[in-house]
């Protein structure tokens, strides 16, 4: 199917575009729409969810180049042709992603709807690039660009159905993305309040509140995060409703644990700060946890038992398991002094492990940053280098907390500064060295973190 696309490519590249000749791509999409009734011949060898996410990109992109055509009908008449090959291009693969998705769907009114959808824009498209061509022709009518502004709006409108009919069929792959926005706010949340919690600012609303009045809720929220842990797993394999379910499920009740954490760390005063900051990191690290599942499962959605993602799946849904238990050992031990050292360096040591291997994935970084910027995140480093070698000496639990605290946010934002950093290097030298830099530096701190730790 593939190389279907790309031999159709290659002849719409060679095609003449010159003035006229527009209403030549007419031909082309109106065999696209009908060959989506032609059933696929072979083994199809991806999900829907592929199918889809292929068809919302070309669907957008069908949007995309039709407003563009409008725009250069009125001042460059003579760039239509090239927008429309664009035009016929993206509407061709829409169609061919079509048939994978409309054999691999499993709701017969879903198909239904998505076919009828792609054909009917292929079908507008067809008369928008006839107005593109009227456009072309006599670039001076008012009338035939009046007709083009129409026809556009009429693509817009249709485009809109086919990614209705898309998020429809898919209503559990919709579900993680939305799970995933929800709990990037969390996090946020989380954040802020960790703030608070380092400026020693933090404190409860009422007086008399006490951690062991939330230490129930606490554990009793996380256990079921748990079995939403194995719905979710189980869900990539199960049906769209069943993956909605489960996601929606992890969402609400990583609402409930982070706020009844944050009511928990609350009532341990602001007299306790590092406390406070060690039992936030530790929901934050489970909030971030799920959404690694949520996004794992949604890529794992349909995929065979053999499938690289189903792997990593299965990897994601160790680590959250992992967290939630660190979580759980940190409510128990928070108001124990003696314990409380070793505890935040345990979670400070996993934490900075998670980011090595953010900082190694394929994921884009989350932000912008120059070389300045990581010179000045390592500041930070050097800060919390010096903080650590000196609990380890004095053997405190405050001062060991607080310098897993402190070691923790400095290597996270060095780390989220390099990768940014690197990302925008000149040549491929530099922005290698840039990450092996990053990551040595990383490895040689958490020895630090292991070396106090014993």
């Amino acid at each position: 199917m593939r190389d279907a696309v790309k031999d159709l490519m290659t002849t719409l590249e060679t095609a003449q575009t010159e003035s006229g000749v527009v209403t030549r791509f007419r031909t082309v999409i109106g065999k696209q729409a009908a060959k989506i009734d032609e059933p696929i011949h072979g083994e199809v060898n991806r999900s829907f969810v592929e199918y889809q996410e292929s068809m919302v990109k070309a669907a957008k992109m069908v949007a995309h180049k039709a407003q563009d055509i409008v725009g250069r009908g009125g001042t460059n008449p003579s760039e239509l042709g090239n927008l429309a090959r664009d035009v016929t291009t993206a509407y061709s693969e829409l169609a061919t992603n079509c048939r994978g998705a409309l054999a691999t769907a499993d709701d017969d009114d879903i198909a239904r709807r998505l076919k009828q959808a792609v054909q009917e824009l292929g079908d507008t498209l067809v008369d928008f690039v006839q107005s593109a061509g009227n456009v072309q022709n006599n670039p001076t009518d008012g009338s035939a660009k009046r007709e083009l502004s129409d026809s556009a709006r009429q693509v817009a409108s249709k485009v809109t159905f086919v990614l209705s009919a898309l998020q429809a069929g898919a209503q559990g792959t919709q579900a993680c993305i939305n799970a995933v926005s929800a709990i990037e706010g969390i996090i946020g949340d989380l954040d802020t309040t960790i703030m608070f919690a380092n400026a020693a600012t933090l404190n409860p609303d009422r007086e008399g509140a006490c951690f062991a009045d939330h230490r129930e809720d606490i554990l009793r929220t996380a256990k079921t995060l748990v079995e939403d842990t194995k719905s979710l797993v189980s869900g990539a394999a199960a049906s769209q409703e069943e993956l909605a379910g489960a996601a929606q499920a992890s969402v609400s009740t990583i609402t409930s644990l982070s706020e009844h954490v944050k009511q928990g760390a609350t009532s341990l005063t602001s007299d306790d700060p590092e406390a406070q900051v060690l039992l936030l990191n530790g929901v934050k690290d489970v909030a971030a946890a799920l959404g690694a599942l949520v996004t794992a499962t949604k890529n794992a959605s349909g995929k065979s038992v053999q499938d690289p993602a189903m792997e990593n799946l299965r990897a994601c849904a160790k680590v959250m398991v992992a967290n939630v238990s660190s979580l759980l050992k940190t409510v128990k031990s928070v108001e124990d002094e003696a314990a409380r050292g070793a505890r935040a360096l345990e979670t400070a040591i996993d934490a900075i492990q998670m980011q090595l291997t953010e900082l190694d994935s394929s994921n884009p970084p989350s932000r912008e940053a120059t070389a300045e910027d990581l010179i000045r995140a390592t500041k930070g480093v050097t800060l919390a280098t010096a903080k650590s070698v000196a609990a380890g000496n004095s053997c405190r639990q405050d001062d060991v907390t607080a310098a897993a605290n402190l070691g923790r946010r400095a290597v996270e934002e060095m780390l989220l500064t390099c990768k940014a950093a690197a990302s925008t290097a000149e040549t491929d030298d530099t922005r290698n060295r840039c990450m092996t830099a990053g990551r040595e530096c990383t490895l040689s701190f958490r020895a630090l973190l292991e070396l106090v730790h014993a």
